[in-house]
């Protein structure tokens, strides 16, 4: 083959060449599950998402109809089950009204260290509430240093936070609890600044309500 050979056989190839298109994807808004999902964000604060299929919302309230009961509002139920060993010993420690197709939604629960599920539903005029989905359970950790260390590198909170004052973190002199104390005011006050109202937030899942 000659280079002019070459070089047109090159060409040919080259017209050959099969541009495709650029097609548009897109994140679907939903992926037609029915759960709820619960998550940790900090000690304070756990985030949950949900997804609820409209023939499952439909068939509850047909079901709420024919008990001869009222629905009245769709809910997000937070429960402590820290110390909970079944169904039975559940206590709601929040409940939140779920308006505007919410389908998320942060919740502050003030105390570290729990255990915690959430459920979303609906509740009656008579105060029964009746589930749509559960979540799984979360477990917030601790502020402050875990209880559980090794032998090795074994360090007492005391010591750790007179240590990270005499670095410069709020300056030499202060005591390990003044510290301590301050870190989580400033924690917490990061955290909660700007954004919630009593502790507590939300943004737009359920179907609006039947009227």
């Amino acid at each position: 083959m000659t280079s002019s050979e070459y070089a047109g056989s090159g060409s040919d190839l080259n017209k050959k060449t099969d541009v495709r298109p650029m097609r548009d994807f897109h994140v679907p808004y939903g992926y037609n599950d029915n759960k709820i999902v619960l998550m940790i964000r900090d000690p304070w604060t756990l985030y949950s998402y949900w997804e609820i299929r409209r023939e499952v919302e439909d068939g509850l309230r047909r079901e709420i109809q024919e008990k001869g009961l009222i629905a009245s509002n769709s809910l997000l139920r937070v429960y402590d089950v820290t110390e909970a060993s079944s169904d039975a010993c559940l206590r709601s420690e929040f409940s939140f009204e779920l308006k505007d197709q919410a389908d998320s939604w942060y919740i502050h629960i003030g105390n570290h260290g729990k255990k915690w599920i959430v459920e979303v539903g609906i509740s009656c005029t008579t105060g029964e509430f009746f589930v749509l989905a559960r979540s799984n359970t979360v477990e917030a950790p601790f502020y402050g240093m875990s209880e559980i260390y090794d032998d090795e590198w074994m360090c007492s909170e005391e010591l750790y936070y007179r240590m990270f004052a005499a670095s410069g973190g709020y300056g030499i002199g202060t005591s390990s609890l003044q510290v301590k104390e301050t870190l989580e005011r400033h924690h917490k006050g990061w955290l909660f600044s700007g954004g919630m109202s009593s502790g507590v937030f939300g943004s737009a899942g359920l179907f609006p309500k039947e009227k």
